[in-house]
């Protein structure tokens, strides 16, 4: 079974959709090896993520209402807001 599981994984990795998930985790490997990566990476480890956890952990188990008043939240806040700034900026949204 583990070998069907690599030969799998080889062939995503090998076709074009596999090229373009490897392009895509390049770009953020760079993006969060960024000042601006780095301090994201801070605000997710402190409260912010707490909220962004609670919000999925919402979104997980269905309750979309709570999800979306959780991010409301965090993103009406001063530091949501510069969480959601950076988000934005290493993503290129």
């Amino acid at each position: 079974m583990p070998a069907d599981y690599e030969t799998l994984a080889k062939m995503l990795i090998n076709s074009p959709q596999g090229s373009k998930i490897i392009r895509g985790l390049d770009k953020l490997n760079t993006a969060i090896s960024s000042e601006s990566g780095r301090q994201l990476l801070n605000m997710l480890a402190g409260s912010g993520g707490d909220a962004v956890k609670n919000a999925a952990r919402a979104a997980a188990a269905a309750d979309k209402d709570q999800a979306r008043v959780l991010l409301s939240n965090l993103l009406s806040t001063k530091e949501g807001a510069a969480l959601a700034g950076k988000i934005i900026e290493l993503t290129g949204v």
